[in-house]
């Protein structure tokens, strides 16, 4: 079985305040409808691919929070709870890769929930030369890696030495 890197990005949310630009209103930004419909085609695509995460980051705010939460349906039930992370919004590729370095040694999945630019830095970042990167991370965009050496293992691949060595883009999708 190959480890599966998962990256995606919240579905479309709404504009904040007219006028407040604050971390506290951008944090608070709801999905719009469409958003919501979004999410629940990335869950659908998921399901359709045979995809479900072992676990998952996420970050807190509202828009992740509801992306993750449209999609969930279409997966089977996870075994550990998503960990909400505030280190995953508006953290750069680097940041977004360290904790993704320190899921659970069992994982043989893992789904990020996040924000661009740093999604589509870290997606970049990971596999250079996929040409299919070069459009950016649109909302509700999901890019499926695979960790390199795991084809037929019976263990979930190492995730705290994941870089840009032994992941490398599958598919890249916007459901």
């Amino acid at each position: 079985m190959n480890g599966t890197l998962l990256l995606l990005r919240h579905a479309e949310a709404a504009s904040p305040p007219m006028g407040d630009f604050s971390e506290t209103a951008d944090r608070a930004r709801p999905l719009t409808a469409a958003g919501q419909a979004t999410a629940q085609r990335c869950g659908l695509w998921l399901r359709q691919k045979g995809l479900s995460p072992d676990y998952v980051l996420c970050s807190p705010a509202l828009r992740t929070r509801q992306t993750l939460a449209g999609l969930l349906p279409f997966l089977k039930p996870l075994t550990t709870e998503p960990v909400f992370c505030p280190d995953i919004y508006e953290a750069p590729p680097e940041a977004l890769l360290a904790q993704i370095q320190k899921a659970p040694p069992q994982a043989r999945s893992v789904l990020l929930v996040g924000h661009n630019p740093g999604i589509s830095a870290l997606a970049r970042m990971l596999d250079p030369t996929a040409m299919e990167l070069d459009q950016g991370f649109a909302t509700g965009s999901i890019g499926q890696f695979t960790a390199w050496g795991t084809e037929g293992s019976t263990h979930a691949p190492d995730w705290s030495t994941c870089d840009n060595h032994n992941l490398t883009l599958d598919t890249f999708a916007r459901p």
